[in-house]
């Protein structure tokens, strides 16, 4: 329920805030995907009491702050949803250090995958803040914002599905790996506007969400849930291939699409997977 009435809020939203496409599609991570993806968060304190109504409630005061120019009263209604992935963030580290050495082993990296998904929210939560602040980082507000994208649907949400998914499906470990080592050095190519580094990890990412693609298209679900996890899959498949393309193009000097495109098309893609497969998710290990 949480979920949906966050879906019916994003809505509206989309229509009536004076707002880009790129925050448009930011939203749908805080209002509907956050809350339906702490409750699938196995055995990390507190997490499942984040879930659901707690962590839209957090998601709303958002709205606000998009709904202002940037500044300190913009980012002030941010902060709740900071506060919110911090205590995810403190949560999966508690988490890990009990589990050291062994949750490093191949064997764990669904486990890891999660914690680490865990950490990058707060990535994501922290860039979100610096994008309704306003203040000059030295980087244009179109890679702030991307950022704080690019760490909640793929950070967060891909990276936590391929996780939970590799609970019971150990071909998708290494996808995981490549997720976890593929999403900052994307990010690092955002913020350091390098072209080499913003291409190894949009390979990284990409093969890996390809590999996650194939997954979701070969759940063993039935009705709705099989619909929707296939359409999610799909859309990776299409939409992975199409960010390894832009960042070798960029690399290369050749053509491809602008980043406007890339937005509507990329990004629309893979926050629809990201949503369905979310939404779709049931524990094959049940």
């Amino acid at each position: 329920m949480p979920s949906l009435v966050g879906l019916v809020v994003w809505a509206v939203a989309l229509a009536i805030l004076p707002a880009p496409l790129a925050a448009g599609i930011l939203l749908l991570a805080p209002l509907v995907i956050v809350p339906r993806f702490l409750a699938m968060v196995p055995e990390r304190r507190w997490v499942a009491q984040l879930a659901g109504w707690p962590a839209l409630l957090a998601a709303l005061p958002l709205l606000i702050a998009f709904g202002l120019p940037p500044g300190p009263l913009a980012a002030a209604f941010a902060l709740p949803w900071l506060a919110l992935a911090l205590s995810g963030a403190l949560a999966a580290v508690l988490h890990g250090l009990a589990r050291l050495p062994s949750i490093l082993g191949p064997g764990r990296w669904g486990d890891l995958g999660i914690d680490v998904a865990l950490a990058f929210w707060t990535v994501g939560a922290t860039f979100l803040i610096i994008d309704r602040l306003g203040i000059d980082t030295g980087f244009s507000s179109a890679i702030v914002l991307l950022t704080a994208i690019h760490f909640h649907f793929a950070g967060l949400g891909l990276l936590g599905l391929a996780s939970l998914m590799a609970r019971s499906r150990p071909w998708l470990r290494g996808p995981v790996a490549g997720l976890v080592v593929g999403i900052p050095i994307t990010a690092a190519g955002f913020v350091l506007v390098s072209d080499p580094i913003g291409a190894v990890g949009a390979v990284l990412v990409g093969l890996s969400g390809i590999a996650v693609g194939v997954g979701l298209l070969t759940v063993a679900t039935e009705g709705t849930a099989r619909l929707a996890t296939q359409l999610a899959g799909a859309a990776l498949l299409i939409g992975m291939p199409m960010g390894i393309a832009w960042s070798v193009a960029i690399l290369t000097g050749q053509t491809f699409v602008d980043l406007d495109t890339m937005i509507r098309t990329h990004g629309v893609l893979n926050a629809t997977a990201v949503l369905l497969g979310v939404a779709a998710y049931r524990d094959e290990k049940a």
